[in-house]
């Protein structure tokens, strides 16, 4: 269902990203309200994302050495998205609709095929990895035939917290938030909030048990991974 007001939660985190289409539309449409997605500033910034995703998706490896491209995608990577932090790497094709939308913390890895419809805003945490095919989708319509004649719709912002696992061919719907630490089982259609340290799978996608946080693992000690010495 769309909103009826404006969420200006929303619109406050949307000020501090690069390149958003500031407009009335741009504001009801992160808010979840309808919206028409025709709008000038809409289409020039949809316009805008295809061809920074072709130049991040098309960047020619075979002219630099494999390390330098690490650092020459994230700097790609930040013109193509909102915000970005150090650490990220995304391998290509990736394909957001607005970018600006998007929102990646540090040190996330995100596989190949990778699709976000960024109506709305898409918060990932940092520590976030996703496999590949996996789709976040913050836009929605109404099953009215007459939106559909109108050409309105809507969207629900998406956030995946820090230290999530998402496999691959995934699919988040609008408006979901995966707590903390999560896991999410290859194939899943997640519809609805998932709750921090759960290991959730299914479609519907449903909490099958949960786990513990980093602090009770290193606590553990009888837990296989708190000696090890991270690999950079």
């Amino acid at each position: 269902m769309a909103a009826t007001a404006k969420r200006p939660e929303i619109i406050e985190l949307s000020r501090d990203l690069r390149g958003i289409p500031q407009c009335e539309d741009y504001e009801r449409m992160i808010s979840g309200m309808m919206y028409n997605p025709n709008t000038p500033k809409l289409l020039e910034a949809r316009h805008q994302c295809r061809g920074l995703a072709a130049d991040y998706n098309n960047l020619d490896t075979k002219t630099i050495s494999y390390d330098q491209v690490f650092e020459k995608r994230l700097e790609l990577l930040r013109k193509l998205v909102g915000k970005v932090g150090d650490g990220t790497f995304i391998e290509p094709p990736f394909l957001p609709d607005y970018g600006c939308n998007v929102i990646i913390g540090k040190d996330c890895f995100i596989n190949w095929n990778v699709t976000i419809l960024d109506t709305s805003l898409v918060v990932i945490g940092d520590r976030v990895q996703i496999g590949t095919g996996a789709s976040i989708f913050t836009a929605g319509h109404d099953t009215s035939i007459l939106s559909r004649q109108k050409f309105v719709e809507f969207g629900h912002p998406v956030s995946i917290e820090d230290d999530c696992w998402i496999g691959g061919n995934v699919i988040i719907l609008p408006g979901v938030r995966i707590g903390k630490g999560s896991t999410i089982g290859a194939g899943s259609i997640v519809t609805k909030d998932i709750p921090a340290y759960s290991v959730a799978v299914g479609s519907p996608c449903r909490v099958r048990k949960t786990i513990q946080s980093a602090e009770e693992e290193e606590q553990d000690p009888n837990n296989p991974y708190r000696n090890l010495v991270r690999q950079d």
